[in-house]
């Protein structure tokens, strides 16, 4: 019951889409899908599987740790599973490349029907065009060579096998840059999982400390509510300042207006969370995911040199760069085997039904040389293109190199400045918990001294809640510069 609940709606978009789709095509049965109609029923079915299921039909819990956060999106992620597919592709058409390298093995065959003979029956001045006959008497013709005429319906067939160095050089470029573009699919993919577990890591540890402060700030909006009331009431006594009933007032709207921020962001990174992993952000007929965990202080540090060079090391755009390198290196090397002639050695073997053939299976070997020189003048360009954007390329990986230093060095700057302030939210949350216990050491039955009490408990409420969020905002930082790097994911290469 539970599924149908949730999947009801899409079900029902979904099933009205594709019933208008079936009825054009028994309307018209040769007409070609709509590419309309084929986008909105892809899209519902996409809503289906990815959109509206909740997380207990997936991983059979609503509360989710790290480690199932990053296992559902990382199984899940649309853009990943392309990522995936496109490797796969990459491979295929290495494959294909390296074959070209072989031999090739032809089949040939002709069954043809003229309309006239190509040769005459005879080569004997002044009997053309006779038929051919050797025998005695009148009928002699005097023909004695058959190799001369053909029938005019036959059938032809060769088995031949060719190979030329000059492709097979071509080709072998052509493969080994496609090997570096199967690479390149492989760091494209690594790097969207990458991204993918900075924004599962960030979003997680961030939504954690949200969810440890929801209940805080319902404590410190009702605290601030009573100041204000309290300070109310004694204004009205004229025993309270219009300042103290005011800096009151204005403590409860903050702390307001910090519980309708804070649930808003709530709803803003579950969101985030669930579309990343493919799952429902709503609440649904089980209540919706929560995010289970302590967040811990961040213990990592490393020199800022240190972080730029592993970033450098690690990053798949650096590996990207360096392969597109080598691509062009690739491109100038084949633009010199073009200078060359190609030269094809082939062996052939035949066969002719042809009945005036004399002999009608036969064998052949040789070599075949082709030159163009408009080709090879047009190759001349075509090399110095090459040789530039090899020049290019190099120069490009320099530029990644540099991007990916200020990209971790930008991250590093945030993670430390995020540690600096956890740092003095703590020395905060200290700060007020002596003004709270100083507050309650001078505690008296006056109405002025119980609400100081009660304004220091709001004060280190308000301090706590602001720590719980910059621990949150460390973490998450800390899990942005590893992505900075590139150490928060890593897969080999698979080398079949």
């Amino acid at each position: 019951m539970g599924i149908k609940a949730w999947a009801a709606p899409a079900l029902l978009c979904l099933s009205s889409v594709l019933l208008s789709s079936c009825n054009s095509a028994l309307l018209n049965p040769f007409r070609g899908a709509d590419p309309l109609e084929f986008t909105r029923a892809n899209s519902a079915m996409t809503l289906v599987n990815h959109r509206v299921r909740p997380a207990t039909t997936l991983i059979g819990k609503r509360s989710l740790t790290l480690e199932d956060c990053r296992a559902l999106a990382l199984s899940n992620n649309l853009e990943l599973q392309a990522a995936r597919l496109e490797e796969l592709s990459r491979r295929a058409i290495h494959y294909s490349n390296r074959t070209r390298i072989l031999p090739h093995f032809l089949f040939t065959g002709d069954l043809s029907d003229r309309s006239a003979l190509r040769f005459s029956y005879s080569d004997v001045l002044g009997k053309e065009g006779l038929p051919p006959n050797t025998g005695t008497g009148i009928a002699n013709t005097g023909v004695t060579s058959f190799s001369t005429g053909h029938e005019r319906t036959t059938w032809y067939y060769a088995l031949e096998t060719r190979w030329s160095p000059t492709d097979a050089a071509l080709a072998y470029y052509v493969t080994r840059s496609s090997m570096n573009d199967r690479m390149k699919a492989h760091f494209h993919k690594a790097r969207v999982a990458q991204k993918l577990v900075e924004l599962i890591d960030s979003t997680y540890f961030r939504l954690i400390g949200l969810q440890d402060c929801l209940p805080l700030v319902d404590r410190l909006l009702a605290l601030r509510n009573d100041v204000r009331y309290k300070t109310g009431q004694l204004l009205a006594k004229k025993l309270a300042r219009i300042e103290d009933y005011h800096r009151a007032e204005e403590k409860a709207l903050r702390a307001d207006q910090m519980l309708s921020k804070l649930r808003n962001e709530i709803e803003n990174r579950r969101n985030m969370l669930a579309s990343a992993m493919s799952l429902s952000p709503d609440y649904g007929v089980d209540g919706g995911f929560i995010v289970a965990g302590a967040l811990t202080k961040p213990q990592y540090t490393a020199d800022m040199g240190e972080m730029e060079m592993i970033g450098v090391q690690r990053r798949p755009e650096a590996y990207d760069a360096g392969l597109k390198h080598f691509n062009s290196i690739n491109d100038v090397k084949r633009t010199v085997v073009k200078y060359f002639p190609k030269v094809t050695g082939f062996w052939r073997s035949a066969r002719d039904k042809d009945k005036f053939l004399y002999d009608k299976d036969w064998k052949e070997v040789g070599i075949s040389i082709y030159f163009d020189l408009v080709e090879w003048w047009a190759n001349v360009d075509e090399s110095r293109a090459a040789r530039v954007n090899s020049d290019q390329t190099q120069i490009e990986m320099g530029v990644i190199a540099l991007s990916i230093a200020g990209q971790v060095r930008t991250a590093a700057l945030k993670y430390f400045g995020a540690m600096d302030e956890l740092r003095g939210t703590q020395m905060s949350v200290a700060s007020f918990s002596r003004v709270l216990q100083a507050a309650e050491a001078r505690h008296s039955m006056e109405d002025l001294e119980k609400l100081a009490v009660d304004e220091a408990k709001g004060d280190l409420l308000d301090a706590k809640i602001a720590n719980i969020r910059t621990l949150a905002e460390a973490n998450a930082q800390l899990a942005e510069l590893q992505s900075a790097m590139g150490t928060n994911y890593d897969e080999r290469m698979s080398h079949d």
